[in-house]
């Protein structure tokens, strides 16, 4: 009687287990990890200006990032493409496109996106690009004098800059 019981029973417990395992592992508190700092605006990012930034991650479960955007205190035009990439690949792990006129000025834009779970010890890079600006109506990102960080780089159109983008990146601390 009891070993018929035990049967019956493992299987829902073992998918409970899982259940509480899969979902439960991806509950958590979002953590800025990452914070770079920059009051040095790059200029313009008009049509087809890709500005980005490689980063480090020492943790799993990155989960989002923030790029200090401006708008130079104006309504602007156009839309912007922001995503994230592995670093030296060019499929998007993650993207969005908003329009430049929802943009607060000389604010950070957060992208949250699901956690990535494997995400220690790997490069990425995030980036912001104009998909339709014009000069005279479109936005800026901030940046750093010089570099604040020393493990990744600032490009614009794939050319290494000096300072480094004003950026924040975000960890979900799992209960697992």
């Amino acid at each position: 009687m009891k070993q018929n019981w035990f049967r019956r029973s493992i299987i829902p417990i073992i998918l409970v287990l899982l259940f509480i395992y899969v979902y439960g592992g991806n509950i958590g508190k979002m953590t800025e990890v990452i914070s770079v700092e920059g009051d040095q605006n790059i200029g313009e990012i008009t049509n087809n200006k890709e500005v980005g930034q490689s980063f480090y991650s020492d943790l799993n479960n990155l989960s989002g990032f923030s790029i200090k955007l401006a708008t130079y205190g104006r309504v602007n035009a156009g839309r912007i493409t922001l995503g994230i990439r592995n670093y030296g690949e060019s499929n998007d792990i993650y993207s969005t496109t908003i329009k430049a006129e929802s943009l607060a000025d000389n604010a950070f834009y957060d992208v949250r996106f699901p956690p990535i779970k494997y995400s220690k010890n790997k490069q990425y890079y995030i980036y912001i690009k104009a998909t339709d600006g014009m000069a005279g109506k479109f936005i800026t990102a901030y940046k750093s004098k010089n570099d604040a960080y020393p493990k990744g780089n600032l490009t614009i159109n794939g050319v290494n800059q000096d300072g480094d983008l004003s950026f924040k990146v975000y960890f979900n601390k799992t209960l697992f």
